[in-house]
């Protein structure tokens, strides 16, 4: 080992534990003695993927290569994020690194037994390979010189991280709806929304960091995180024909996406409000062509999946299932209604009540007519919906025929909304919502029970329809248990008949998505609606498929939970 002499009076050249000894007044020649018989004794063993500091010699003096953790937060201003290499390859994609392992050296000699993970001054000084390009997300050069790292590891270790992600997000003009957090019973949390940077810093910190196979130590990361920003539908194109080239960028054993946007049947539009949200064509067509080259999409779901689920077309097709416990629903396509409104309207109606017959719920003597009190005597009443949408935006009701042909000619003539068609549904009677939260095995045992992991509850008040489709709201409020059961006069025979009776159902609506897919779902939530009859009796509608990354109300547990689900899926 070479030392470079210093001064008693410069300490700047010697590494943080010589400083220390310097600054107490102990001797040099003691200090120096004591690092150079460590380094004598050090041995160099190769270190497995991930680990860092704490299999490394015991001493590394000034200049060693080394590879240090990079991580950085893309919503921070001027985070630093690593271009790839292969940047010529994704000319059309804005595709950057914020974590994982990379070549650097070290500015000063690092003594291991020195560090202080509180204590940043400890740290190694690195400086990044001048072969590194780093830039913000903005594409404006950052920081390149040395910096302190937490975490160092041997140059020479080649080994592939266990987990490569790839975060698909908005990198077009940002809203301040994204990361809202108003405190009110309809917000998201702490956490925001999914398009959020907030939820996907979290996904990061709360999720992947205490995930044990990718963090298995202090020191250990075996994972490597790339941000890949959308700003429009083309872009979201330029993804799918760029799949194949993805796929090679990345060095993880296993591959993952996590689609953190909004499918909708609109055009690209400027507007704030529709920020995140991304034509549905284009975002499944880019998840199955990253799917055709090996990476799996762990969040929320597969393409065909998640197509499905948030089309809400199976409110229909499942309608006529009596174990769905699904209001009659119908399908009516925009040429129907564009050519002949009247007719559309009343082969709609017509449709409802075939189905409702076809499968009548079961009324006993003394219980009200079910789904409705008002469809008692033939479907009238009910709401027209349109596909991926959400927050209770493009709903509609009628009560009549002539309103409903009205419904549907403003459903389907929004300006800059593609949809093909709309649901018409049949109106249910209840009093509050259930959600149950399900975390499926990732094999299902057949004829064993799934149960909730958590379940919630809300209400809803009044509807607003005066702004039209798109401006619609009602009054939302969460209820704990003891709320609900003071709605049902403390009668927890009937609430206790209810949670079964939506957990009875949920097994049916699970298996039907594995009829689809069969890969079981990580998290799905499903909603249902529920009425009191009487003492001790209650009625349960099904309502609503919700994907994963759904508001999980008042479960303050609920994102990390459902983190930890996509990452044991991711691998699976």
């Amino acid at each position: 080992l070479k030392f470079r002499y210093c001064a008693p009076s410069t300490h700047r050249c010697l590494p943080p534990i010589l400083r220390s000894a310097a600054a107490a007044g102990q001797g040099y020649r003691a200090a120096l003695g004591l690092v150079m018989q460590s380094a004598v004794r050090a041995r160099h063993p190769r270190s497995p993927a991930g680990d860092s500091n704490g299999t490394l010699p015991d001493y590394l003096p000034q200049g060693t290569a080394i590879q240090f953790f990079h991580a950085a937060d893309p919503a921070q201003r001027g985070a630093a994020l690593v271009r790839p290499s292969s940047a010529v390859v994704f000319d059309r994609l804005w595709f950057l690194q914020s974590h994982g392992w990379f070549p650097g050296t070290l500015q000063e000699g690092f003594v291991t037994a020195s560090q202080d993970p509180n204590n940043q001054a400890t740290w190694p000084l690195v400086l990044p390979s001048p072969d590194i390009r780093l830039l913000d997300k903005g594409s404006n050069p950052a920081h390149a010189g040395p910096r302190r790292v937490l975490l160092i590891r041997e140059a020479s270790n080649k080994e592939a991280p266990l987990l490569s992600i790839v975060f698909v997000r908005w990198g077009g003009e940002y809203s301040a709806w994204m990361d809202e957090q108003e405190a009110n019973d309809g917000d998201w949390g702490r956490y925001g929304s999914p398009p959020s940077d907030g939820y996907m810093a979290a996904v990061v910190e709360e999720g992947i960091l205490q995930h044990p196979r990718l963090v298995s130590s202090k020191e250990r990361r075996d994972f490597e995180v790339f941000q890949l920003f959308v700003d429009s539908s083309k872009a979201m194109w330029d993804v799918a024909n760029g799949a194949q080239m993805l796929a090679k960028a990345l060095r993880g054993r296993k591959k993952a996406c996590f689609w953190m946007l909004w499918p909708a049947e609109w055009r690209d539009t400027g507007d704030p409000d529709f920020a995140c949200y991304v034509e549905r064509t284009a975002l499944f067509g880019a998840m199955r062509a990253c799917e055709a080259v090996g990476l799996r999409s762990a969040f929320p779901h597969p393409a065909d999946q998640f197509e499905l689920i948030t089309s809400k077309s199976w409110m229909a097709t499942l309608s006529v299932h009596p174990g769905a416990h699904l209001p009659a629903a119908t399908l009516v396509g925009k040429h129907s209604v564009v050519v002949d409104p009247e007719a559309a309207a009343k082969r709609a109606l017509a449709a409802l009540e075939h189905i409702r017959r076809l499968c009548p719920f079961e009324i006993l003597p003394g219980e009200p007519p079910a789904p409705s009190v008002a469809n008692q005597d033939g479907v009238r009443r009910g709401v027209v919906k349109l596909g991926w949408s959400w927050e209770n935006r493009f709903v509609l009701t009628f009560n009549n025929a002539a309103q409903l042909q009205s419904r549907l000619v403003e459903m389907m003539t929004i300006p800059g909304c593609v949809s093909s068609y709309c649901i018409v549904q049949e109106w249910v009677d209840f009093d509050f919502e259930m959600r149950l939260y399900f975390l499926p095995p990732g094999i299902l045992v057949p004829g064993e029970h799934v149960t909730p992991k958590r379940i919630e509850c809300n209400a809803w008040g009044e509807r607003d329809e005066a702004g039209g489709p798109g401006s619609c709201r009602a009054a939302f409020s969460k209820l704990s248990e003891a709320q609900a059961l003071t709605r049902w006069s403390q009668d927890e025979v009937a609430w206790a008949s209810a949670k079964q009776q939506a957990t009875d159902i949920s097994q049916l609506l699970i298996g039907w998505l594995l009829a689809v897919n069969s890969e079981p779902v990580p998290m799905i939530r499903l909603d249902f609606m529920l009425k009191r009859l009487g003492p001790g009796k209650a009625r349960v509608f099904f309502g609503e498929y919700c994907e994963m990354g759904a508001c999980c109300l008042g479960w303050q547990q609920g994102p990390p939970t459902i983190w930890r689900a996509a990452l044991d899926g991711a691998l699976r």
